[in-house]
């Protein structure tokens, strides 16, 4: 195993999954005793991935250790691919999502990417099967699915334990970065409630990020509906928690502008906070709940399936209440830590 780690990450404090996935390698890295040094993406461009490269590159001056280097995002990859030049650098992994692998991108970037992922020394990791099967086109992939580090599992059960008995009314949570508010399908969301008819449900909107003009003028139509921006870690907790049921209703469109679920880790820390969910219709987010037993999602996209599923879920509470006790212990099972960190290690180096 390599002594040391360059984690070269597209972000830091705009929240999403792939922000909290790259923090869950950083601590499986700790857990095995592995150094991890990483580097944000700071701002966009050509300017910006120079500055990543020239600190990469100092770091390696500075300490020429037997390195990995370990790309979070696809989009890093040729930086990543100029720093294994190093004679330090043992090879090159690089970490797929969703939209990533299967959006349209410019023939010049493509083709450069994917004669990148074919090259010698570099291990091309999928966040889940259904990101690896997209990947075949250009490579083949090894999966990893997202998980939750020891300390942000601990937090979604506590909250879960601390949980107040069931008041009235019904309380549905979905959590997103918030500039995604469209993408991440919370207009179908709210038509779907509206068709309920029922004002015993509520919607919290949980989110990183500031609000949009629209977000805002959406939200404040319906008084049922509450936008909760900024959350720390613990109130996070607090809210998944506090959700009689979890909506993540992500849209799928191809295109330059594509988006899609790849897995949708906030999905497991809902259910880690012993809250069931509806899942989005298409993608890979199949692998991050138990049809039927944790979780379940609607036959297609549209309000209409939602409204569907949401009626069916709500009439049974009892239902409900036994999916989230078998969610939350799934989870612990299914994604333990003292697993993972190894698994980490595995995959990745």
């Amino acid at each position: 195993m390599t002594g040391r780690v360059l984690l070269l990450s597209p972000s830091r404090g705009l929240g999403g999954g792939i922000e909290r996935y790259v923090a869950t390698l950083e601590w499986a890295f700790a857990a095995e005793g592995v150094e991890c040094r990483r580097l944000d993406l700071s701002g966009s461009g050509a300017r910006a991935h120079a500055r990543l490269l020239a600190r990469g590159r100092a770091i390696l001056r500075a300490d020429p250790g037997p390195t990995r280097v370990v790309a979070a995002h696809r989009a890093l990859l040729p930086v990543a691919a100029l720093l294994a030049r190093h004679s330090a650098v043992s090879g090159v992994s690089v970490v797929c999502y969703g939209s990533d692998v299967w959006g349209s991108r410019w023939p010049l970037r493509r083709s450069l990417e994917r004669r990148l992922m074919r090259g010698p020394g570099v291990r091309v990791v999928a966040c889940s099967n259904f990101t690896a099967g997209a990947l075949l086109r250009d490579c083949h992939a090894t999966v990893l699915l997202p998980a939750l580090s020891r300390e942000w599992l601990d937090t979604l059960a506590a909250a879960a334990a601390g949980r107040p008995g069931r008041g009235p009314g019904i309380r549905l949570a979905t959590a997103f970065r918030l500039s995604d508010w469209r993408t991440k399908g919370l207009p179908q969301l709210v038509e779907a409630v509206t068709a309920l008819g029922r004002p015993d449900v509520h919607l919290t909107i949980c989110g990183s990020g500031n609000p949009s003009p629209d977000l805002l003028r959406l939200v404040s139509e319906h008084s049922w509906c509450v936008l909760r921006p900024g959350l720390s870690d613990d109130n996070l907790a607090r809210e998944l928690a506090a959700a009689d049921l979890f909506v993540l209703a992500t849209q799928t469109r191809g295109g330059r502008s594509s988006v899609g679920e790849g897995f949708g880790l906030v999905l497991l820390e809902a259910q880690a906070a012993g809250t069931p969910v509806i899942a989005p219709a298409y993608g890979g987010s199949h692998e991050a709940y138990v049809e039927g037993v944790t979780g379940v999602a609607p036959s297609d996209e549209s309000a209409e399936a939602l409204t569907t599923i949401l009626h069916d879920l709500l009439k049974d509470p009892v239902r409900l209440s036994w999916m989230g006790e078998h969610a939350a212990q799934w989870v612990q099972q299914a994604f333990a830590p003292e697993d993972y960190a190894p698994l980490t290690a595995r995959r990745l180096l």
